[in-house]
This record gives structure tokens, sequence and C-alpha cells, in this order.
């Protein structure tokens, strides 16, 4: 792959992370907006759209001048891909960093105009709670995951028993080319090193289907039922799309495995990786645009409307996106600029949870390749 291509091609990957990050206000709740809790009735407010229609366009722009200086620098300067891949790693950190400014720029901006417009005066302070919501079928059972654990017991017998017929070295990175950039002597840990990453890639996609399963309820407070509705669907989806990705990705790592055995051209890797990893993040595309946050985008069948609003938590809201709530036993939440999910940040199992997952993502590939 020629330079100019492979600056193409990463262009392009930047271009699906800077649609997302600046259509997220049109993805979030109703009752949400820039990290403020707001009434629904003020969401299509004059105010609060052009402030949505100001945030695309700071995006747009700072969209344009990364990916313009990504691929002037790319062109304008000898690269290797090494190197150029390290630059798009940190036009992608720089893009992340901006973009939180921007939020942050907004974010003030809507706590202010919420001050000031008093919205919440004279409503009814709600929170509502269904005591049949942990009945329903909010998620895919986890049993669903033993189709990719199938695929992966079967690469780990076709390992052991071929064990023999493997290279003596294994490649363990590769550039856009096929060319082998790391390589490792063959032993039993880096002959496993595969499947021991799909048994771990499994077992986390199993762990965030049951954090969606056990995340608070969010229910409106002036639409329980409507909101109650779009919100299993909402769970539903991006369970289903949890067990998707995990098989997808179990496929590759087994392909991945299968040329261990049968060399094929080291480019066909990299393409299938690409090709896969493109089907997941149209498909994360789709899913973000038609859901939108706790199903807010879903269209679901007219239900009795109160005039009350959501109970004000703002103050556990650190900038609006970081929540710190000490009294709340809930460890698992929904955020509130984006799609998704996040933690109790007060609860001292959240910080376990993330340390042990970035540790053990982290730590396996270089235990097993040492």
């Amino acid at each position: 792959m020629t330079t100019s291509t492979l600056i193409i091609v990463l262009s392009l990957v930047l271009l699906p992370i800077a649609l997302i990050l600046s259509v997220i206000p049109y993805l979030t709740r109703r009752t949400e907006s820039f990290g403020v809790s707001i009434p629904e009735s003020v969401y299509d407010s004059t105010p609060l759209q052009t402030m949505r229609k100001r945030y695309v366009q700071y995006m747009a722009l700072l969209t344009v001048l990364l990916v313009g200086g990504f691929i002037g620098v790319g062109t304008w300067i000898t690269l290797t891909e090494e190197s150029l891949s390290l630059v798009f790693a940190a036009v992608i950190l720089l893009f992340l960093i901006l973009s939180f400014v921007v939020y942050l720029r907004f974010h003030t901006e809507m706590k202010q105009m919420k001050k000031e417009a008093n919205w919440a005066q004279d409503k009814t302070q709600k929170v509502v709670i269904r005591t049949d919501f942990r009945s329903q079928k909010l998620t895919y059972s986890n049993l669903w995951y033993g189709l990719p654990f199938a695929l992966t017991i079967i690469t780990t017998l076709l390992t052991a028993l071929f064990y023999d017929r493997l290279p003596n070295i294994l490649p363990m990175q590769m550039n856009f080319a096929g060319e082998v950039t790391n390589a490792v002597e063959k032993s039993y840990r880096t002959a496993f090193l595969l499947p021991i990453m799909q048994s771990y890639l499994i077992l986390l996609f199993i762990f965030i289907n049951t954090m969606i399963a056990k995340s608070k309820q969010q229910l409106q407070a002036d639409e329980p039922d409507k909101s109650f509705q779009q919100l299993k669907l909402f769970r539903r989806r991006w369970s289903l799309f949890l067990l998707f990705t995990s098989t997808l990705l179990t496929l590759m790592f087994s392909f991945m495995q299968w040329t261990y055995f049968y060399p094929q051209n080291q480019q066909l890797v990299t393409i299938i990786s690409l090709i896969i990893s493109g089907i997941i993040l149209i498909a994360a595309l789709v899913l973000s645009f038609s859901t939108g946050q706790s199903g807010s985008r879903i269209r679901t069948a007219e239900s009795e409307h109160t005039d009350s609003v959501d109970r004000d938590d703002d103050r556990y809201w650190k900038l609006g996106q970081i929540y710190f709530n000490p009294s709340d036993p809930a460890l698992f939440l929904e955020k509130r600029f984006g799609v998704g999910w996040t933690v109790n940040f007060a609860r001292p199992t959240a910080w376990i949870l993330i340390i042990g997952i970035i540790a053990s993502a982290a730590g396996l590939p270089i235990l097993l390749t040492m």
C-alpha cells in the first residue's frame, strides 16, 4: 500500500469518529442538553436548536482543520508507515481533547442558560420507578455467547492438535502492505495468544451485556410509559450489537490463527481485518443514529403526558459527564452526553473494574509474548 493510499484510508477512518462526536447533541435524551438536565418541553426551543447547530459547526471546522493537517503532514513530509501511524494516533488524541474543550464551552453556556430561565419553576420533580422493570427481557441471554465460545474452543483444539505444524516464527503485527513488522518465536504461550484473546473478549462482552441488564433504570417523569418502551428497545438493540460484534471478532481471530497453519497472502489478513472493523463501525453508527441514547430516537405509541420533570441531579454530574454520587447504590448507569453507559465513580467497585479491565487488556499480550 502506497503512502498516499494509506493517508486516504486513515483520513476516512477519522470521518466516522468526527461524525459521531459532532452529532452527539442530537442523540442524547431530550431531557438532557450538553450534560445539563432540562425539561423535554424546551428541547425544541429556538435557543437550544441554535446551540446544537453551533456545536456541529464548531466540530465540522475542527474536523476540517485536523484532517487537513494530517493530509498535509503526510503529503509534504516523507514518513514511514510506522511514523505515519503515530502521527495518526496523535491526531486522534488531539481531536478528542479539542472536542472535549468545545463541549465544555457549550456545557458552561447551557448551565448559565438553565439558571437564568429557571425552567423547573412551578413543576414537580419526580423519580419514576417501575417495580416490574427487572422482570422485563432487557437484553439477550448470555447463553448466546456459546456460539463464539464454540468457535474459540474449536480454534484452541486445532492449535493443540497441530501445534507441530506451526512455523517457528509467528507474526504478531503487520503493516498495511501485509509485511510482518513484529514476530515472536513459537511457544505454547505465543501459539495460544489469539485463542486466549478470543476468550478474554467474549468474557468482556458478557460483562458489558450483564452491565446493560443491571444498569440503573432512568425513566422520564413526564412520559414514563413511552420512555419505558424506548429504554427496553434501546437495551435490547445494543445487547444484540454486542453479540454480533463478539461473533465477528471471534471469526476474525480464528481466521488469523488459521493463517498460521496455511500461510496466505499476509495482505489478505489486513484486508479482512479492515472489512470486519468497517462492518462493526457502520453497524454502531446506524444503531446510534436510529436508536439514540435511551432509545430517544425510537418512535413508539403515544402515552399519557404529565406536567412533571425529572429530579435535578446535575450536582452529581461533574462537568456533565462524570457521575459521582456516594448515596446512589447504582454502579452502572447511562451516559449523560453520548450514547452508552458509564459508572458511578463514587463506588470503589467501579474503580476496581476499570483498573482490572485496563490492566488485563494491556497485560495479557505482554505476558503471553515475553
